[in-house]
């Protein structure tokens, strides 16, 4: 490689600009699998029976009856409810599984198959259930014929009102497809009204190794419930206990349909969101339910979480075992008004008189509250429009809002030929998104901040991901740090980590995917300061600087050479590693490499390979 061919770059630390940490937030939403099947440590599928039964059966979906001459049904018994009624129609969430034994000493109940089982890992087991005279129910865990017994308990259910029993049962051997059961052969009825099946050693009722994997990503933020699902949740049914809340139901199929029936189980709540945010160090951004919860609900959300011992509702929360406030300062009035496919007023007039009233009692009850508005900031066709009649009627009282990028990246690895416009195309979006950035940013007035609280290609929830994907999210990543301070965004949020983007949660593991790659890789850059870079085309290099310790971290974009660079010194190397896309297919991960720094007085040079994302540390 000639002299001409290496890039000489050079890092200056002088007049270095503070980038906000929240580059690196991310949503958490209860869609898909980011909570059910991902985040949430709950083995059984549709715990709680909601939906229709079997054709034919009665049977709940995901469950099988036991006993051949039983009778199963949904609809007589339910156990779970919401804690308070609010105008929100959906169907199903209630029901609870019926099963009468009409022949004395034959076996009847519910099973439910292909479950994960880990050798040696004990198995909280629980279940709520309603029956007329004491009658044992036996607990088992077996192979997928239900032949193998690894474990066995036979519990009391106590005549009257529901009971919740439970045990602990530890598998001996691991089985991709265990089977539980839970049978009884009185001739008696029992109404099951819900089943629990964690892994001991859960993180409140989430998975420990996701938690672990949030971490080594540097998780700054949080937003939480939604995106989409905001308009669904409920929170005040936190205030029931967890096996008790009702399944809440989708709006529209794409949000839970199809990993849960269109149905999420509520395994969640306010208090175990801020433990999580806690565990990884992250900080809370909330998305309020303005179309179903009143003005009032809404404050009282804000005074849960803010509120000290003195108020109805923060007096409620230390009464539960948290007494300090949790002072969760971000928070948003719902979430993609006017995009057609949320409940809720569409147009900008009715999204400012509907949400407007909110905005102002949660200010009320917590006056430091940093309040983002909703809207179709990046249809470029009615961004006018919404920022005329919304964000600029809300500038009193809500001085942000949100903005959302999705970009088509049509796959074909069929053909050969279409690598190199699927990376290129990949790359390319963290311009496209500039653009629409700049534009939104020159229409709105400079107090008005932008929460981009959701980026990612589109669909990345229904497909594997692939290392074309991870150097997106470099791009994307190195002009968010270069752009933010300068474009007044304060909030940035991935869409999503968990089970649709950053992690990918197994039945017996979890693992970052290419993207969560990258995002462990650059978080380096959290916190620090912005430095000016020479020798690099934009976006090629980032570098920041904190605490004496500068993190430089070069995208080599070329799809089939080596790049060799040459940087001036700063100061000692720490560390250096690249992440390297030799793999393109579907499921693809990086080759993690270090990468050797040659000495040259001055300077230090190196090379790095075609796609690859590269980090070096120098401290002074």
């Amino acid at each position: 490689m000639t002299q001409g061919n290496i890039r000489h770059l050079a890092v200056c630390t002088e007049g270095a600009i503070f980038v906000t940490p929240f580059v690196f937030g991310h949503n958490l939403e209860h869609t898909r699998a980011c909570v059910s099947g991902g985040l949430s440590a709950q083995l059984l599928r549709n715990r709680k029976f909601a939906g229709r039964p079997s054709a034919r059966r009665g049977v709940a979906a995901e469950w099988f009856g036991i006993g051949k001459r039983a009778f199963f049904c949904t609809d007589q018994e339910r156990y779970v409810r919401h804690y308070k009624e609010n105008g929100m129609w959906r169907r199903n969430e209630t029901n609870g599984q019926t099963v009468q034994n009409p022949v004395e000493g034959e076996k009847a109940g519910i099973g439910q198959e292909k479950l994960y089982l880990l050798k040696s890992q004990a198995y909280e087991i629980a279940f709520v259930a309603k029956c007329a005279q004491d009658t044992p129910v036996t607990v088992t865990l077996t192979d997928r014929d239900c032949v193998q017994v690894y474990a066995r308990e036979t519990l009391l259910v106590p005549g009257g009102d529901w009971q919740r029993v439970q045990c602990t049962l530890t598998a001996p051997k691991e089985d991709p497809c265990g089977v539980i059961t839970l049978e009884f052969t009185e001739k008696r009825e029992i109404h099951f009204g819900a089943v629990s099946m964690l892994p001991k050693g859960h993180l409140h009722g989430m998975r420990s190794d996701v938690v672990q994997l949030l971490k080594e990503m540097g998780v700054s933020l949080l937003r939480w419930p939604g995106g989409n699902f905001a308009g669904e949740y409920r929170w005040q049914d936190m205030f029931l206990p967890v096996d008790m809340r009702a399944p809440l139901q989708a709006y529209t199929e794409d949000e839970t349909q199809p990993y849960t029936h269109g149905y999420d189980m509520h395994e969640i709540d306010t208090d175990s969101f801020v433990a999580l945010c806690r565990e990884i160090g992250a900080e809370a951004y909330i998305t309020l339910n303005p179309q179903w919860d009143t003005v009032e609900d809404c404050a009282a959300w804000v005074e849960y979480c803010n509120g000290d011992e003195s108020t109805p509702y923060g007096k409620l929360r230390a009464e539960r075992g948290h007494k300090a406030p949790y002072n969760v300062k971000m928070w948003s009035l719902g979430n993609e008004y006017g995009y057609g496919h949320m409940e809720g007023p569409m147009t900008p007039e009715g999204y400012l008189e509907h949400c407007m009233p909110v905005a102002q009692a949660i200010l009320k009850v917590s006056p430091d509250l940093n309040i983002c508005t909703a809207g179709p900031y990046n249809y470029e066709e009615r961004m006018d429009t919404w920022i005329e009649k919304s964000a600029l009627g809300f500038a009193g009282v809500a001085p942000m809002v949100s903005f959302h990028t999705y970009q088509n990246l049509m796959f074909d690895f069929a053909q050969d030929d279409a690598y190199l416009r699927m990376y290129g195309d990949a790359l390319a979006f963290a311009e496209d998104n500039r653009r629409i950035l700049h534009k939104l940013r020159s229409k709105l007035p400079g107090h008005i901040r932008i929460s981009w609280d959701e980026w990612n290609v589109w669909a990345a929830w229904f497909r594997q991901s692939c290392t074309i994907e991870g150097m997106h999210v470099a791009a994307m990543l190195h002009m968010l740090l270069s752009e933010c301070e300068k474009m007044g965004v304060q909030y940035v949020c991935y869409f999503q980590p968990v089970g649709e983007g950053a992690i990918d949660v197994l039945p017996n593991g979890a693992r970052l995917s290419a993207n969560g790659q990258v995002f462990k890789l650059l978080c380096a850059h959290k916190g620090g300061k912005l430095c000016s870079v020479t020798g690099a085309a934009d976006p090629e290099a980032v570098a920041t600087e904190k605490d004496g310790v500068v993190t430089l971290s070069v995208i080599n974009r070329d799809f089939d050479r080596d790049m060799m660079y040459r940087i001036r010194k700063t100061g000692s190397v720490i560390d250096a590693r690249c992440l390297a896309a030799r793999d393109l297919l579907p499921g693809s991960l990086f080759d993690e490499e270090a990468v050797r720094l040659l000495d040259c007085g001055d300077e230090y040079e190196f090379v790095l390979p075609p796609r690859c994302v590269f980090r070096v540390q120098m401290k002074a």
